[in-house]
């Protein structure tokens, strides 16, 4: 059996947007994924306004259990650039860059849901899997990984987190940060 959790820095990462206007994910090769009801990128980065940079920024990390499953563990940091996105440190400016919203101008995130998933095939992994945003105005966003499969995207949907495979596939909120 593996079990992985996002890290106390990974934690502090994400607490620190709370209470912010989280508008938008910053990102490169979005792809609209209508028939899903999603768009994926392999990276993003949230920009949390401010004189310095600031940035919290997701990328993920490819895994394959002993039962040959593959899954992609969330890797969230505090940085001072958005990942590989240009960024211009005397204007601020980032781009060219794509971005997914998140929110309605004026709302402020309020909680983030630590998802996790227990998938049983051959063997069992469990993992923090996806991430639930609560905004004050009631919208509801998860970004999740992909499991078992080998893109290595987040996955940007409105609404709850969902289960691609209930059969095997059991999701549980882990941790609420607000």
């Amino acid at each position: 059996m593996s079990e992985q959790e996002l890290d106390t820095k990974a934690i502090a990462a994400l607490q620190a947007l709370i209470g912010l206007p989280v508008g938008a994910i910053y990102g490169r090769e979005v792809h609209a994924e209508p028939l899903r009801g999603s768009a994926s990128m392999p990276a993003g980065a949230f920009w949390i306004s401010g004189d310095a940079p600031d940035f919290v920024t997701m990328e993920t990390e490819w895994k394959t259990s002993k039962g040959d499953q593959d899954y992609h563990l969330l890797q969230i940091k505090r940085a001072n650039k958005p990942l590989e996105l240009p960024y211009n440190e005397r204007s601020g400016a980032i781009g060219p860059c794509s971005l997914i919203e998140m929110s309605m101008p004026g709302t402020t995130l309020d909680s983030i849901d630590v998802i996790r998933m227990t998938a049983e095939l051959d063997d069992v992994v469990t993992y923090d899997h996806a991430l639930t945003f609560r905004f004050d105005d009631g919208e509801v966003i998860t970004i999740s990984t992909e499991h078992d499969s080998i893109l290595g995207a987040l996955i940007v949907r409105k609404g709850e987190a969902v289960s691609n495979d209930p059969e095997f596939e059991k999701l549980e909120t882990r941790l609420t940060l607000k």
